[in-house]
């Protein structure tokens, strides 16, 4: 069996072929910080001593996420991407790796509300017991979930304002064998937990004065709300354009958050598209990828800016239609 070295840690453990790193790193307690396990973040991106070859070929995402850290996937790669080779390999320093006499800030919280949104999603609230908690519009907190001997880590966008510097919400769906997110579900007022925080990239930026378009399909809907809310309690006069979508009637959520946004937002307008609609109970847009490069085009300018928290081939879908109708966004 291929031994793993996890040598900033010094920690050795033996793993199987195809075993995905991600988890031989939790078992090892190899020292290396994770969060969105997707490859987007690059919270865990780890110096290879030893044993590249056996990673494999680093793929486009890898290769842009490092490349955005300006750090070289010849000589880093994103731990949570990579599965176990047939070779040995040595793991080095991470590249967030915390000082020996650093912390990450883990906030004791406790459950203050449990409001389902539909039969799948629900809005949790939690009560931070610190008073050093703050955080920025489209970040997020990952969870400890309890999973004898190890913790288990997930990562959830914060959805209210941050403005509240003693509490925040997350919108989580439950998804089948979701270990995270069906422990989430299962939360009530009062249960108590352990979170990481907050993390991420995907922020606004407040000094800029351009229009925004924000692009969202399910619960990556959470950030956004704490975007548009934060525009909102600041009184922003920047434009707003907002496509929400979803699959299915059942499925939506929000819907009187965004009328009560329209009404006190001038600058707000927003559209929510159904993929997969019951014709006879939906006369909404069923292509909100062609209809949101129509509109963009519509009203596009050199002052438009986008925001996106949706899957990645729909990112491509909406780039190339914004390519081919040469509007002026910047996703």
């Amino acid at each position: 069996m291929p031994t793993v070295t996890f040598q900033h840690a010094d920690k050795h453990v033996e793993a199987d072929v195809g075993e995905r790193m991600y988890d031989v790193a939790e078992r090892a307690e190899g020292g290396i910080p994770f969060a969105c396990k997707a490859g987007a973040c690059g919270i865990c991106a780890t110096r290879v001593l030893e044993g590249m070859d056996s990673l494999g070929r680093v793929s486009a995402r890898e290769a842009r996420t490092l490349t955005n850290l300006d750090l070289n996937p010849e000589i880093f790669r994103l731990t949570c991407l990579a599965n176990v080779g047939r070779g040995d390999i040595v793991w080095g320093q991470p590249n967030n790796a915390p000082e020996a006499n650093q912390t990450l800030g883990t906030y004791g919280v406790r459950v203050e509300s449990y409001r389902p949104l539909n039969l799948t999603v629900a809005e949790v609230r939690f009560y931070v017991q610190a008073e050093d908690f703050s955080f920025t519009p489209g970040q997020y907190m990952i969870f400890h979930i309890p999973d004898a001997p190890h913790v288990v880590r997930r990562s959830y966008s914060i959805s209210t304002l941050p403005s509240d510097t003693r509490h925040f919400e997350v919108c989580v769906r439950a998804v089948s064998g979701g270990y995270g997110s069906n422990y989430i579900h299962r939360l009530r007022p009062g249960d108590e937990l352990q979170v990481e925080g907050p993390f991420g990239e995907f922020v606004l930026d407040e000094h800029s004065e351009r229009d925004i378009v924000m692009i969202a399909t399910g619960t990556g809907m959470s950030p956004i709300k704490s975007m548009l809310v934060h525009l909102l309690d600041k009184r922003s006069r920047r434009r707003v354009r907002l496509f929400f979508g979803l699959r299915y009637p059942a499925d939506l959520f929000y819907t009187d958050l965004l009328r009560g946004l329209k009404a006190h937002y001038p600058e707000f307008e927003y559209q929510i598209i159904l993929s997969q609609p019951d014709p006879l109970h939906w006369a909404g847009p069923r292509e909100p990828w062609r209809l949101a490069c129509s509109n963009c085009r519509k009203r596009s300018g050199r002052n438009r800016k986008a925001r996106r928290k949706i899957p990645g081939h729909f990112v491509v879908a909406f780039r190339d239609l914004l390519v081919t109708s040469q509007s002026d966004g910047d996703a």
